[in-house]
């Protein structure tokens, strides 16, 4: 039988730089990760996928380098392919070459990682992150740069203020970026932790979770307004009582339950407080 030709042929699965840069081929044990690189994580069953599917296809999209002042390379984009392309046992990668000063190598990395969507919550959280520390740039500054919405660099953001076990539970997925959210308003560890622990048992939705704060707020609420209506009867209650006695008292406690301190300063105080006190 005869063989069909294989669509447009094999120069479709020979990479193509980007407009204006040029592809080379550079030996792998030249290039060096980047230390900006925002993966965290690097899934081995995907990856010996993909160093499969470059044994059998080659590399189809170049990897991105800066080039070193020693001659080497460090990664700008493609950390995942540079890695398979070493278990497909490869020697050479094909790549776009950038001369980049080194205050700008940082960004171009975080960018092209940004960029590529493949990045988790959290792991796209800390590359923002680093961007505005690294160059002292506001939210808006960033947002212009990497072509998102202020807002939606600020809601990232504030994930990472949220306890590191939640933050790996964002990371496998088990957390959504929804519940993320409205867990990074809390300020109450505690319960964030608790509340994280229900929707891991898939007990909360991200309305059930809504609810269950606004629940939760409505009885805080209720439980400072009642602490204030005693605080007001406890206070008016040292001063009668100060009063009374000519010296100063501390009432400590609620309505229900406390202790009463009478101070005194002296001796003949005292003397005066316990006689004023046993003719009752």
């Amino acid at each position: 039988m005869k063989r069909k030709a294989l669509g447009k042929g094999i120069q479709s699965l020979i990479p193509e730089a980007p407009a204006g840069e040029k592809l080379q081929e550079v030996d792998i044990s030249r290039i060096q990760p980047s230390p900006y690189q925002p993966r965290r994580h690097f899934d081995d069953a995907k990856l010996q996928e993909l160093a499969d599917s470059i044994q059998a296809s080659g590399i189809i999209q170049p990897v991105v380098l800066a080039r070193e002042k020693d001659g080497n390379y460090t990664l700008i984009a493609g950390e995942r392919r540079w890695r398979a392309a070493q278990k497909a046992g490869l020697h050479r990668v094909p790549a776009v070459i950038r001369d980049l000063p080194d205050e700008k190598k940082a960004e171009h990395a975080l960018i092209e990682n940004i960029q590529r969507q493949d990045l988790n919550p959290v792991e796209e959280a800390l590359a923002y992150q680093t961007l505005l520390d690294t160059f002292e740039l506001t939210q808006d500054e960033l947002a212009r740069r990497i072509g998102k919405s202020r807002e939606s660099i600020t809601n990232l953001v504030g994930i990472l203020k949220l306890p590191e076990a939640v933050q790996a539970d964002i990371e496998r997925g088990t957390i959504s970026l929804g519940h993320a959210k409205v867990l990074k308003g809390l300020g109450d560890t505690d319960l964030v932790l608790a509340l994280a622990e229900k929707i891991r048992d898939g007990q909360l939705t991200v309305r059930a979770l809504e609810e269950r704060i606004r629940q939760l707020g409505k009885k805080q609420k209720a439980s400072r307004n009642q602490a204030s209506v005693q605080d007001v009867f406890l206070r008016d209650a040292e001063d009668r009582l100060g009063h009374k006695l000519k010296t100063r008292v501390s009432i400590k406690g609620s309505a229900g339950r406390g202790t009463i301190a009478i101070h005194y300063t002296s001796k003949e105080q005292l003397n005066g407080l316990f006689d004023s006190l046993m003719k009752r």
